[in-house]
């Protein structure tokens, strides 16, 4: 039988670790909502679309806001770019954990990319250089 202090602590162990990736995924959410709600502030319908999907997500709810975010990204290229990016650093933010790692590139790459979370030793990229 497991010794019940071990049982406690690392149930509070992990209770901490959620809460932790919990709080880091709420304010990129929160990030999201804000530009979302600033973005239509003055058109009291779309608002009222926001609002209710947050307050109240009803199936309906949810798709009058997918709805309202597709027409708009739509109609302006340059807000459907914004929200794609604020939604790929929430999905980052969720996905990397306590401790992980999340690599994202987004837009015109002109050369090598590295992606690495712990590297031991050097990184080279291209020919080596000639010895002397």
């Amino acid at each position: 039988m497991t010794d019940p202090i071990m049982v406690t602590a690392a149930t509070t162990l992990v209770a901490w670790a959620t809460t932790e990736l919990a709080q880091s995924g709420r304010v990129a959410v929160s990030s999201l909502i804000g530009f979302l709600r600033s973005r239509f502030q003055h058109e009291p319908a779309n608002h009222a679309a926001i609002e209710d999907a947050l307050q109240q997500p009803s199936p309906e709810a949810v798709g009058r806001l997918a709805e309202l975010l597709e027409r708009e990204s739509r109609r302006d290229v340059a807000f459907g770019a914004e929200l794609r990016s604020r939604w790929s650093q929430v999905e980052a933010t969720v996905a990397e954990g306590v401790g992980g790692v999340a690599n994202s590139v987004s837009g015109d790459v002109d050369g090598p990319v590295v992606q690495a979370r712990d590297v031991h030793g050097g990184i080279h990229l291209g020919e080596r250089p000639a010895r002397r």
